[in-house]
């Protein structure tokens, strides 16, 4: 978890415009409020379960409790600020995923402004001058 922050605060400090997280566990190791928007590739059960099989050479058994071991996708597609349906194809998932790009490295919100190392250091430096003037 250190490791995960000291990464996300490297990436912040150098003013990087967009970090991907690639967190499995996101909602289960409640480390979910680290970042925004949170974005789930969702795909329905028996797919997943048909994927995972391929991929792992894993018998149905296997693949289903390691399905079941985590939160299920529909509740993370819940709780997902953007969601990439990965059911189609694979050309279909291209598509989601270019428009996808498009919105996270469009300009920044007020919001994520405020939030970025400009919108901290103006902060701070604001708090510094009020602060000396009233002083003075």
């Amino acid at each position: 978890m250190l490791g995960l922050l000291y990464e996300i605060l490297k990436h912040w400090i150098l003013g990087t415009s967009v970090v991907v997280l690639d967190v499995p566990l996101l909602f289960e190791a409640k480390i979910d409020w680290l970042t925004r928007p949170i974005i789930v590739v969702w795909v329905d059960d028996l797919t997943q379960e048909t994927r995972l099989m391929a991929r792992d050479n894993s018998s149905k058994e296997q693949a289903r409790n390691r399905i079941t071991s985590q939160l299920p996708l529909d509740v993370k597609r819940a709780r997902a600020d953007i969601v990439i349906d990965n059911s189609g194809s694979l050309e279909q998932t291209k598509v989601l995923v270019n428009e996808l790009k498009k919105t996270i490295t469009a300009p920044p919100s007020w919001k994520e402004l405020l939030f970025s190392r400009f919108g901290v250091a103006a902060m701070v430096i604001g708090v510094i001058t009020i602060t000396a003037a009233r002083l003075q």
